[in-house]
């Protein structure tokens, strides 16, 4: 029986080596690729893709029903949007209201689009009752956002600072009587 030499080990050395480097290489790869598509799509969602033409002058039946199926998506997208905004009731962090605000931007721009894509801007459509009636619901929508948006900021500034006085005040009388709690609920 031979004895193991020192020379085996260094015979898997150069493979060990080897299998090192690419592990390291597909982690710092993988790194950067992670990297990449995360401030890709942080940039898209910051900076939306107004897709597609602008529609033609005589709208075809197919440019009205792909103008109605984004005009759908959007409102559903604005429920969305408006349906999170009680959230920020519930707390004050001031970075989920910046994110709040920054979903309201993107959704605007994408509102905007659509109205330049589909010709949804420039009035009412003589040809067809149908077109009447999209450009029609694309300015309800955006003045629903833009109500929304000027209630919360008006609640925000006039009730929540109340709110805050009477939560002290209610704190002071509940030191008082000899009660402890916090009167938000929290």
């Amino acid at each position: 029986m031979s004895l193991p030499t020192k020379s085996q080990p260094q015979e898997f050395r150069q493979y060990r080596k080897l299998v090192s480097w690419t592990i390291l290489s597909l982690i710092a790869l993988g790194s950067l690729y992670l990297l990449v598509s995360v401030s890709v799509g942080l940039y898209r969602r910051r900076h939306p893709l107004l897709a597609g033409d602008a529609i033609s002058e005589r709208v075809s039946n197919a440019e009205m029903a792909s103008c109605f199926g984004e005009l759908r998506e959007l409102s559903v997208a604005l429920r969305k949007y408006l349906e999170r905004s009680h959230h920020l009731l519930a707390n004050d962090d001031a970075d989920e209201l910046q994110r709040w605000a920054d979903e309201g931007a993107v959704w605007r721009t994408q509102w905007v689009g659509l109205g330049r894509r589909c010709r949804l801007l420039e009035g009412i459509h003589q040809e067809r009752r149908e077109m009447e009636a999209l450009v029609a619901t694309h300015a309800e929508l955006g003045n629903i956002q833009t109500t929304y948006t000027e209630a919360l900021k008006r609640f925000a500034k006039d009730l929540v600072p109340r709110l805050g006085r009477l939560d002290k005040r209610l704190e002071k009388l509940g030191e008082a009587i000899g009660t402890t709690g916090s009167p938000s609920g929290d």
